[in-house]
């Protein structure tokens, strides 16, 4: 039984360690660097969560995060949060630069 704590110890470290890095991972997903002029005021997908966004406010500063309301997804093709019921998944592209 005692050869199982180390084990055991190991194998959650490990997970934690794995949850940390995709959480790191997905939290810039897709963003957008905001460095090209006509990225400004646009929409692009966050390739992780399909209830999220980013939208480019500012000129050379990353885009933010946005969310699509309760039971909606962003879809990339129409440029727009759409009920979840009519979103399908497509191939995504980066943004023109990415954060």
């Amino acid at each position: 039984m005692s050869f199982l704590k180390p084990r055991m110890k190991f194998v959650i470290s490990f997970a934690l360690l794995l949850a940390v890095s995709v959480v790191t991972v997905s939290a810039e997903a897709g963003r957008s660097a905001c460095r090209e002029l006509e990225e400004i005021g646009q929409t692009y997908p966050h390739h992780f969560d399909p209830a999220k966004y980013w939208y480019c406010e500012t000129l050379n500063e990353p885009a933010e995060e946005k969310d699509c309301l309760k039971g909606m997804a962003y879809m990339h093709l129409l440029k727009e949060c759409i009920p979840w019921a009519n979103w399908q998944w497509k191939p995504l592209q980066d943004p023109p630069s990415v954060a």
